[in-house]
């Protein structure tokens, strides 16, 4: 019964080259036409190449068909070369002759020069491929950080436990809604306790479906998208102020400012007078467009607690940005 052969005969440089034309075309091809791709006839060399890239975990051989792996595309899809070196030392390490080999010579030196032999008197490899496996593992090794040039082996357990976790830029799972709900506007008819003073006047604003709320998992399936029945929003006046309820624009014909707690009440305001005197303390308010791939919103600024949003979403933009 013929040996088998449980470590790759070629480079890992060659490996990665048959699996990067099997992607091309789809992820899955036959061997010819990967064969034809390359300009290579289907013989024993070609073979012995993608014998290898199947042992290092890039490609997988079924019936005369390839297919990628899972592997192979965490190497393609890499965030940056960092994440890249991890996954190609990952799959250089995937045969198991290279793992023991990196095992037994850790923190010390690879016999370069007496290699051959070793593989032959202690790892079992077939005496005539130990010129193509040794070549296979010092390259491939140098490749994925793991050989330095004065040939020292490095740990490769305690490289492992000292890589970072993967990141993820996209969560799957939308965050929780870490925003205070806006305070009810007190009723209309509700007079103000006296000696009780306030530093807020409540002044209602529509409520829309933003898809920056939708974004940061916010719940906008119940709001009423009616301007009957608007959400007020809170906003700072001056210290010291009596809570009161103005209505919106549209529906405010006869506004009354509040008064300080301390001071007499005024006198009666003709209807000609209001207007002036609302206008004339009408908060200040900004707006802001942000448009990007997936959003484009307006944020309208009323208070400081506006910002609470805008800086959240600028954090989230922020960790999508490449460092």
């Amino acid at each position: 019964m013929p040996k088998t052969i449980d470590y790759p005969r070629t480079s890992y440089q060659s490996a990665w080259e048959v699996a990067e034309v099997v992607d091309d075309t789809g992820g899955k091809c036959a061997i010819e036409t990967a064969a034809r791709k390359l300009n290579r006839k289907v013989s024993g060399s070609f073979k012995a190449i993608i014998g290898s890239a199947v042992k290092f975990g890039l490609l997988t051989s079924k019936r005369e068909l390839l297919t990628t792996t899972n592997l192979f595309r965490r190497i393609k899809n890499a965030y940056d070369k960092h994440e890249e070196k991890i996954y190609h030392r990952e799959a250089f390490l995937h045969p198991p002759l290279f793992t023991q080999i990196c095992r037994k010579f850790r923190n010390r030196e690879l016999p370069v020069h007496m290699f051959d032999v070793m593989l032959v008197r202690e790892f079992g490899v077939e005496e005539i491929n130990t010129q193509s496996v040794s070549r296979a593992f010092i390259e491939g090794a140098r490749m994925a950080g793991i050989l330095n040039e004065q040939n020292i082996i490095v740990d490769i357990d305690q490289l492992a436990a000292q890589q970072q976790p993967r990141r993820e830029l996209a969560s799957s799972e939308m965050p929780l809604n870490v925003f205070q709900a806006p305070t009810p506007a007190p009723a209309a008819t509700a007079p103000p306790s006296p000696g009780i003073s306030s530093s807020r006047l409540v002044v209602p604003s529509p409520r829309t479906v933003d898809v920056v709320s939708s974004l940061f998992g916010l719940d906008t399936d119940d709001l009423e998208h009616t301007e009957e029945a608007p959400a007020p929003q809170v906003i700072p006046a001056g210290p010291k102020a009596e809570p009161a309820f103005m209505p919106s624009a549209t529906t405010r014909p006869e506004a009354t400012l509040p008064q300080p707690a301390t001071q007499p009440p005024v006198e009666p305001r003709t209807e000609a007078d209001a207007p002036s005197r609302v206008s004339s303390n009408e908060p200040a308010v900004y707006a802001i467009h942000i448009h990007g791939p997936g959003l484009d919103t307006h944020l309208t600024i009323q208070d400081q607690e506006d910002l609470t949003l805008v800086n959240a979403l600028l954090n989230k933009i922020r960790r999508q940005l490449p460092s």
